[in-house]
């Protein structure tokens, strides 16, 4: 049994009841009131942390975000009602199909298990990293063991390329805050000369560095960016204790992502 614990939440606490006119709901009639969004949602398993993120179709870049919280008694609340958010420059992909530079966002769902940035808020249970002017983010092809490992200095003998790789701390708006989904992550990470490995790796067809973070100019590469004090609402927001997960997808696929 998951054991109740606080519930962070900001502005006004909305009970969920969502009423689709015109239409059915998983068998519910055209005009009654649908189950809260979350219970329609088919892979989240245990969580009680629900972030959905939604398009009009496969190909925008602008989506709207929206978070969940279940609360003790099992009941669900909506709390960040659809606020902008962007995508890929080219939209959604889904997981399955994703490739490295397409400038698509991968459609599923997605574990949320840790954050960085450049800055760290106070208040946050996620497992955090504040980076600094030695942290790489690579996805080099050519050295699949280091592909999607995030990286805390680049020693010498070092084979990924940094034209393959993220310099975080060069993207001082955007990675302000951050929280990595569990897009192609490899596991078993260790450390090996003097840089950490994977030994089990990523596929290197399918691109990394899939984040939530703060918008820039623009659509993004591949993550989902959303205004810089909602980015840090959700960090102070998120409990590891929950199981967090983000959903994402068009509008008309979210149910099955």
């Amino acid at each position: 049994m998951t054991k109740a614990a606080k519930i962070r939440t900001w502005g006004a606490i909305v009970t969920v009841t969502a009423v689709i006119a015109g239409s059915a709901v998983a068998g519910v009639p055209a005009g009654a009131a649908a189950p809260p969004l979350p219970e329609r949602l088919a892979n989240i398993g245990d969580s009680r942390q629900v972030i959905v993120v939604t398009s009009a179709n496969w190909s925008t870049s602008y989506a709207r975000l929206q978070t969940w919280q279940q609360r003790a008694d099992g009941t669900w609340t909506r709390l960040m009602r659809g606020v902008p958010a962007r995508l890929g420059w080219s939209g959604f992909a889904r997981e399955k199909n994703r490739l490295q530079n397409t400038g698509k966002t991968p459609a599923g769902t997605f574990a949320l298990p840790r954050g960085f940035g450049l800055d760290k808020p106070r208040g946050i249970d996620l497992s955090y990293r504040k980076i600094d002017n030695n942290d790489w983010w690579p996805y080099d092809p050519q050295d699949r063991k280091t592909y999607n490992v995030m990286q805390f200095r680049r020693p010498p003998q070092a084979r990924w390329r940094t034209d393959w790789a993220e310099h975080l701390r060069s993207y001082t708006k955007q990675y302000r805050y951050s929280v990595i989904l569990d897009y192609n992550l490899p596991s078993g990470i260790k450390w090996r000369n003097g840089q950490r490995i994977a030994t089990e790796p990523a596929n290197t067809s399918k691109g990394g560095g899939i984040f939530l973070h703060v918008n820039g100019s623009g659509a993004t590469a591949g993550c989902v960016s959303v205004s810089r004090d909602r980015m840090k609402r959700i960090l102070r927001w998120l409990n590891p204790e929950h199981d967090p997960v983000i959903v994402m997808g068009p509008g008309e696929v979210i149910e099955r992502m």
